[in-house]
């Protein structure tokens, strides 16, 4: 199951709308993940310079298997003026080649060719994967800033409810002017936090504004929401999918057999050349006439006997090419499963946190509505009510940050297994 149809859901527009403190205008454009992801995949340039790749390798196939068909040659030379002969005159010939054997040569660079363009397709599905993960933290970027601006929201609010009731306390005489000076610099403090995630809510915007190519002066609105579902796979399980499934991983296996074959194109040169030829020739007129035309038709063939060591050096190097593939597999298989085991891991603890910080807050919740009272009848201090907010604040944004950690690397770690 995919990322998105887990971990987020549709219908948070009306909390949005009242959270949000006129962030958002009744004329906003609605946005989901989904819709972010396809506008990413859509305009995202990263993905049209991967398709530019593809055709490009397409092309050089074609050129490629080109050099196993017939190729047609025609010239003309004009001699102003031969030497014992006062008049200009003029050699055409159009000739033909067909190659016959070519020691596995061209049938080999075919095949590299193949794996080129297949590398090409698994570079693009890559690419796209990629630019999905970029959508999709982005978007959880969005989420998590602006529930962080709620939170800040809510400290601000209920620091300048206290403040109200401890300024009519103050004005009945039961508590001294230092209780109101204290929760006038709390209530400073929350202010200035509240600003600087209103800033980090409008950064993630312009983040995801950015991945998705979103170019109209219109504001957004964010519809989708957290919401938690249990990743099914165990460690080991995850990390052989990602072996079997990664494009990179089977562009790594695709470069071993171009290297093999690169080896058999080397000691091509070791072999004889064959190929058909036919051609006509005349001399003085730009067009052949009767009888004044010399037609043959042949085989020809070349055998390099003796080339002072180069088609062994460079069998030598291909073969050294071979072996540096094999490794580079096996680096990447490597780097895949550590990569794999430290999102699974991250996961996971991310998911536990976000049982316990549940918790925390409904505690907190009541720490604090029991501060706020004890204060109202004056048996308790003003520290105990600053002590209880941060308290809830504290455990709000663990709640979130659990949320935001488990979503992010779920969504981490099926990109590093290769999944859709």
């Amino acid at each position: 199951m995919s990322f998105l149809s887990q971990f987020v859901k549709r219908g948070a527009a009306t909390m949005i709308g009242v959270c949000m403190l006129g962030w958002t205008s009744v004329s906003a454009a609605p946005l989901s993940l989904e819709e972010a992801i396809n506008m990413a995949l859509e305009n995202h340039l990263d993905i049209k310079m991967a398709e530019n790749e593809q055709k490009q390798a397409k092309y050089e196939l074609k050129s490629t298997q080109g050099s196993q068909g017939l190729s047609v040659d025609a010239s003309n030379t004009l001699y102003l003026k031969k030497v014992n002969d006062s008049a200009s005159t003029s050699n055409s010939d159009i000739s033909l080649s067909l190659p016959l054997y070519t020691g596995g040569k061209n049938e080999g660079n075919v095949e590299i060719a193949k794996n080129d363009v297949t590398i090409a397709e698994l570079n693009l599905l890559k690419t796209k994967q990629d630019v999905r993960l970029k959508a999709v933290t982005a978007y959880l970027d969005v989420i998590e800033a602006r529930k962080t601006q709620e939170v800040a929201q809510e400290t601000v609010d209920n620091y300048q409810m206290h403040l109200d009731n401890v300024k009519a306390q103050y004005s009945a005489g039961n508590v001294a002017k230092a209780d109101v000076l204290r929760s006038e610099v709390e209530l400073t403090d929350a202010e200035q936090t509240l600003l600087k995630s209103k800033n980090a809510y409008e950064v993630a915007v312009n983040t995801l504004k950015n991945v998705i190519r979103w170019k109209s002066t219109e504001p957004l609105e964010f519809t989708d929401e957290f919401q938690y579902a249990p990743f099914q796979m165990a460690m080991d399980e995850s990390v052989t999918f990602a072996k079997n499934h990664r494009p990179d991983i089977t562009k790594y296996r695709l470069a071993i057999q171009s290297a093999e074959k690169s080896v058999d194109v080397a000691a091509a040169d070791r072999k004889p050349s064959i190929a058909l030829t036919a051609g006509t020739s005349w001399d003085s007129n730009v067009f052949p006439n009767p009888g004044d035309t010399d037609t043959f038709v042949g085989i020809t063939s070349s055998w390099n006997l003796f080339d002072n060591q180069i088609t062994k050096s460079k069998v030598k190097k291909a073969e050294i090419g071979v072996d540096t593939a094999q490794k580079e597999l096996e680096s990447q298989e490597d780097e895949v499963e550590v990569t794999v085991k430290e999102y699974y891991l991250t996961m996971k603890e991310a998911e536990k946190r976000q049982n316990t910080t549940q918790i925390a807050i409904n505690k907190a919740k009541e720490d604090y509505f029991i501060a706020q009272e004890k204060y109202k009848v004056g048996e308790g201090v003003l520290l105990d009510v600053i002590d209880a907010q941060l308290a809830l604040t504290t455990a709000r944004n663990n709640y979130i940050q659990a949320q935001y950690d488990y979503a992010t690397y779920k969504a981490k770690l099926e990109n590093a297994m290769g999944m859709d």
